[in-house]
């Protein structure tokens, strides 16, 4: 075994290992903002939580989060053309249609200058 491997590879001391396991109740609400703050974190829950509950940074992807929204737009103006389609209301295809569209492109700039 080189130098290098047994720097990168050695097992960590016990004091230094992830073991002692915490539950914590949320509300639903609360657990989906953790997860969005997460997410436009690019982090796994944990690590969020484990960052802000240490007072360490966890900068905003601020890409992320307006993909994540422009997707949520896009979400709702369809379950608002599904919803008016189950009413048997003629949905304004030439209003919608439009929204969706601008959508996916803002979100393919976005996603492509990354």
């Amino acid at each position: 075994m080189d130098r290098m491997s047994r720097t990168y590879f050695q097992k960590k001391p016990d004091a230094e290992k992830r073991s002692v396991q915490m539950l914590v109740r949320w509300t639903p609400d609360e657990a989906q903002k953790v997860r969005h703050s997460a997410g436009i974190r690019q982090m796994d829950v944990a690590e969020f939580i484990r960052r802000a509950a240490l007072g360490r940074k966890a900068d905003v992807d601020h890409e992320t989060e307006a993909v994540l929204a422009l997707g949520a737009i896009t979400r709702e103006v369809r379950a608002l053309h599904a919803a008016l389609v189950k009413l048997g209301i003629t949905p304004p295809e030439e209003a919608l249609l439009p929204v969706i569209l601008e959508a996916r492109q803002a979100i393919l700039k976005i996603s492509g200058a990354k």
